[in-house]
């Protein structure tokens, strides 16, 4: 379904479009002026905008300059509504941004051949992320394939040469001609040969894992009713209990927040961006990482901030590549964890994300929609 914002001065004129557009796919909302449009666009952003360009105190053109200054909202397309012939006005509004308009007096065929080829491109748009998406997600699963095999090849290697040494041994023992230093040689190789097999199944295992993550990025969610603060409060505690020693601040406005969204997936996101600050931003284990919830009716959103050492010759694009480590840390890690965890938000949760490197390190601001239950 397709949010559309429809804003006019007059009643009448709102009146009329809502029941030429009245459409099974759309949700059509109404403001009768551009501060009021201005709130509901933040309440929820709509997917298009239509707005008479004469309006008191704030006309069309000014609240498309405003929705176009910020980045939040600046990717909504807007077209306007004007007498048929106010032509310059319609040159003004298409210059700050307008993608189309309607003439007055409203004809229905016109109006829905101009609302649906927004709507044609919207789908467009929308196919061609998700098609970037698999693709991503594709290079990922070849990427972590790829991988595997070196520390595979170790192992086998590794195996290969504690059989060798075994077989060597049951040769000396057979033979009676196994002496201390020869028993205590070929005991440090099989141990060696041993602890260089168990680290390369771990690493294996790791790539694994990875794939199985990979792949619940397009696997559709599965939301439940949940009380977001206590989930996470949970999953985060393993964080302070193990190794790591990393603090994490969770806070919220409220002691519950009862949402409905797909918690695991939730987790896995922040379980990634929290694994890539620990690995890469928290070199000196400077911290703390600070989470901020915050929910409404219509969404989700979360502010992370790792108050870590940011991003060093790197930028955010390749921050959010497959395999692109950056030098802020741990060159063992593959540089999947952030990747992955865009992915799941753009994907699965359906939800939408900005990263920024700061003076207080890593920044994110995701936002993820409450979700039916399926």
């Amino acid at each position: 379904m397709f949010d559309i914002l429809i804003v006019d001065d007059v009643a009448e004129n709102l009146q009329m479009l809502q029941l030429i557009l009245k459409c099974p796919r759309f949700r059509i909302r109404a403001a009768t002026s551009g501060h009021t449009a201005l709130q509901l666009i933040e309440s929820k952003l709509p997917d298009l905008i239509i707005t008479d360009i004469k309006m008191p105190n704030m006309s069309g053109v000014d609240l498309c300059r405003l929705v176009k200054a910020d980045k939040r909202m600046s990717h909504i397309p807007l077209m306007f509504v004007s007498a048929y012939t106010d032509t310059e006005n319609i040159v003004e509004a298409l210059e700050v941004g307008g993608v189309d308009y309607i003439s007055k007096p409203f004809r229905p065929a016109e109006i829905n051949a101009r609302v649906n080829t927004q709507i044609k491109l919207l789908e467009a748009n929308a196919l061609q992320v998700k098609r970037k998406l698999s693709d991503a997600l594709n290079q990922m699963v070849v990427g972590v394939a790829h991988e595997i095999n070196t520390p595979l090849g170790t192992g086998i290697t590794a195996a290969s040469h504690l059989f060798g040494v075994i077989a060597e041994l049951t040769r000396e023992f057979e033979n009676k001609t196994l002496s201390q230093n020869v028993l205590a040689d070929l005991l440090i190789q099989s141990n060696e040969s041993i602890e260089l097999c168990e680290r390369s199944l771990g690493r294996v295992a790791e790539f694994v894992n990875l794939l199985k993550t990979i792949s619940k990025a397009e696997a559709p969610a599965q939301p439940g009713r949940c009380d977001l603060i206590a989930v996470l409060e949970q999953h985060l505690g393993q964080y302070s209990q193990n190794e790591t020693g990393v603090e994490i601040k969770l806070t919220s406005e409220h002691s519950v927040l009862d949402v409905t969204v797909d918690a695991s997936l939730l987790q896995l996101v922040l379980g990634n961006i929290i694994e890539d600050s620990i690995n890469h931003g928290l070199v000196d284990k400077k911290g703390p990482i600070e989470i901020r919830l915050e929910a409404n009716e219509r969404e989700i959103e979360i502010q992370y901030v790792d108050n870590g050492i940011g991003l060093i010759d790197v930028t955010i694009e390749d921050l959010l590549k497959p395999f692109v480590t950056s030098r802020r840390g741990n060159s063992g890690h593959v540089g999947l964890s952030t990747p992955v965890a865009a992915n799941i938000i753009s994907g699965a949760l359906q939800g939408e994300y900005t990263v920024s490197s700061t003076e207080r390190g890593i920044e994110w601001i995701i936002k993820i929609p409450m979700m039916p239950l399926s």
